[in-house]
């Protein structure tokens, strides 16, 4: 599979919302995984299996727990519905303070779609270098999840050291660019601009 199929096989939105009693904006990815809603619930809240498309995690992994990614974001477990919905804090360092929402919905007998709502304080222009972070921070660990969940994991390193990882890179900011220009929540120069220093971010070299 290519890589064109790897972003493709993800859709994006972006919408407004509120966080904190305040404006806020999310970034929002859709992908349909071939697993069964228990599998792919189980996979993303077992610490076990986390830890092997994604991060260590650790923590008093309940409703009103706290849990902490290893060199990540930790928070408050605001909501477990298993095996429909997850909903955390995500406090990372001195970031302003964002919630993520992770919503499962069967799609017969052995599919499942994944939504991932990541919001943060912003509206208007100043949500979209938060749009552009996150969402182009996630769509890695998507693409290795559904690699994990079919029995085909994935060498973190790739995503750190080859040449695929950085057009991936350069698709994923495009295409979340391209999310928010569709979103209409500032001019589209604006959010080239921030779409080009995301990508230089990401791809210092």
């Amino acid at each position: 599979m290519s890589i064109n199929d790897w972003i493709a096989q993800t859709t994006r939105d972006v919408r407004a919302s509120s966080i904190s009693g305040k404006p806020g904006i999310a970034a929002v990815a859709r992908r349909t995984y071939d697993a069964g809603i228990e599998e792919v619930w189980d996979a993303i809240t077992t610490p076990e299996r986390i830890q092997r498309w994604f991060l260590p995690l650790s923590g008093d992994l309940q409703q009103g727990g706290k849990f902490q990614l290893e060199g990540h974001a930790g928070g408050q477990i605001l909501e477990c519905d298993r095996p429909r919905k997850l909903h955390l804090e995500w406090r990372f360092e001195d970031h302003p303070y964002q919630e993520v929402v992770v919503t499962l919905t069967p799609d017969g007998d052995d599919k499942t779609k994944l939504e991932l709502e990541h919001t943060g304080p912003g509206e208007g222009g100043d949500g979209i270098g938060h749009v552009l972070a996150v969402g182009v921070g996630w769509d890695p660990a998507l693409v290795s999840f559904g690699k994990f969940v079919i029995g085909e994991e994935m060498d973190k390193q790739f995503w750190f050291e080859s040449p695929e990882a950085l057009e991936f890179t350069k698709l994923s900011v495009k295409a979340w660019a391209a999310a928010l220009d569709e979103s209409k929540v500032a001019p589209s120069d604006q959010i080239a601009k921030a779409a080009e220093e995301t990508l230089k971010f990401y791809t210092p070299e």
